[in-house]
């Protein structure tokens, strides 16, 4: 099992041995940790816990690249051990997310708040870090921006019925509409978005976005053909029905 965290408080060697033993529950001298860029010779490879440990220069001060071996029965899994880690060392604990972006952090409180944290780092060598953003208020962190990040909400599935709809009905006439369904699938995904988030929560960002989309959606209706436009016609009424219901908003282009 592989773990990378990276801690905004200084974490000495032997406290960070301190605090992966207790996160994993097993004796300290089970634990190994060691500087990256330091000798290596005098590691104990066998141990249960090997950390590979770094400074790191910016927002945060330590990086942690833990292994754990085969022989530790039921390791936690990375978001547990960043909760238990955090909780431990008092300190807040970042850990990469899965996906494309990789800016798109996850972080964790000692008090169990766990968030999305926008993490960037700069071309310098070795780069600096600077916590950008969080969704979720930090209390050890108060100075940070709080929204929800753009780039997460994008990477998230979202059903577009109306678009499959409107891209089999072309299709079975035989037509060609790629950038009417593209737009479409914008507009459809805002709304469905609209429909899951918090009142009020959705980024400018993305609803500058489809309303851009949405502004061409109502140029194509004009453009396309018959009966080609008359199905996106009626699939952006149906969409325009549903964010109208959501918003109370129902002049949008």
């Amino acid at each position: 099992m592989l773990y990378n965290f990276l801690t905004v408080d200084h974490l000495s060697v032997t406290r960070v041995c301190d605090v992966l033993a207790a996160a994993m529950e097993v004796p300290s001298a089970s634990v190994d940790v060691a500087d990256a860029d330091g000798d290596q010779e005098e590691r104990d490879w066998g141990a249960l816990v090997l950390c590979d440990w770094a400074t790191r220069r910016g927002d945060v001060s330590v990086s942690l690249d833990v292994f754990v071996q085969d022989a530790v029965a039921a390791p936690p899994t990375e978001p547990q051990c960043a909760v238990a880690v955090a909780r431990v060392a008092e300190t807040v604990v970042l850990y990469p997310a899965e996906g494309a972006r990789p800016s798109a952090y996850w972080l964790a409180t000692p008090e169990g708040l766990v968030t999305r944290a926008r993490l960037l780092a700069s071309d310098d060598s070795p780069p600096v870090y600077s916590i950008d953003a969080v969704e979720t208020a930090v209390p050890q962190l108060p100075g940070l921006h709080v929204t929800l990040l753009p780039e997460i909400i994008r990477e998230q599935p979202v059903p577009t019925p109306v678009t499959r709809d409107f891209t089999a009905a072309v299709q079975a006439l035989h037509g060609e509409a790629d950038h009417a369904q593209d737009c479409l699938d914008e507009w459809e995904r805002h709304v469905r978005r609209i429909s899951r988030l918090p009142a009020g929560r959705c980024p400018p960002e993305l609803h500058q976005e489809a309303l851009r989309a949405r502004n061409e959606l109502a140029f194509l209706t004009d453009e396309l053909p018959p009966p080609t436009s008359d199905l996106l016609r009626a699939a952006v009424r149906t969409l325009d029905e549903e964010y109208a219901a959501l918003t109370g908003i129902s002049r949008i282009a």
